[in-house]
């Protein structure tokens, strides 16, 4: 657990959730799939997810080339892990926080590369007012015994920050994906589209999880997560 001093921090630091439209050029996202197509480091999750570490291609000119603009965005950081994700299920609620809880934990980025079976309805990144400043964790809310890969299971909120009264109302379907008891509690800060190309940045401690994209037709996304400090 995090100290009450070491919150502080993090919270001088804490924003709304923002998009970066066209942040990456047709020939960088091709050069990224292209990447993960040919990996043979590929993890694949008990959760869904196949992974792959990006922290070895740190050194190509175009990871390079990246990194340096997201810095002209959010001034300078530490990447303290980034890996290309696939999936073909929506990720439920989530922060993404790491184990280790550096003091300055700052913000996750989110690059969308690809959509499987995309229709023209882009899916979402929906983002909550709630944090939780105490290391990586996905939310349950009066369930129990669900498998996580690397995040540790929270059943009861007690420990996040800002809780609300009032029940969220799914008005478009988003979290069909989701329980509603593991929604008490919880507001709407913000959706941003999950557009191939868009940059997608946020607080690494709010809850956050994807619209319900199989709700949509499709079938997988592909993108990158990025996770920092300062």
């Amino acid at each position: 657990m995090r100290t009450s001093e070491q919150i502080s921090k993090i919270k001088a630091t804490i924003t709304d959730p923002f998009s970066i439209e066209n942040f990456l050029s047709t020939y960088e996202i091709l050069y990224l799939v292209d990447l993960f197509d040919k990996s043979q480091e590929k993890t694949y999750k008990n959760t869904g997810p196949i992974t792959v570490d990006l922290k070895p291609y740190f050194n190509h000119h175009v990871i390079e080339k990246i990194i340096a603009k997201l810095k002209d965005h959010i001034l300078d950081f530490e990447i303290t892990a980034a890996f290309f994700f696939k999936t073909d299920l929506p990720h439920i609620i989530h922060n993404d926080d790491t184990f280790e809880l550096p003091e300055g934990v700052y913000k996750g980025i989110t690059l969308p590369l690809h959509l499987e079976n995309f229709n023209g309805e882009y899916p979402k990144l929906c983002f909550f007012d709630q944090f939780y400043f105490h290391g990586p964790a996905k939310f349950f809310k009066g369930s129990n015994d669900i498998p996580t890969y690397y995040n540790k299971q929270v059943y009861e909120y007690s420990d996040v920050t800002g809780l609300v009264d009032v029940n969220l109302i799914d008005e478009h379907n988003y979290f069909k994906h989701l329980k509603p008891q593991w929604l008490e509690g919880l507001s709407l800060n913000s959706v941003l589209d999950w557009i191939p190309g868009n940059a997608l940045i946020f607080d690494s401690v709010r809850l956050h999880c994807a619209s319900d994209f199989t709700n949509l037709g499709i079938k997988s996304k592909l993108g990158i997560s990025i996770f920092t400090k300062k």
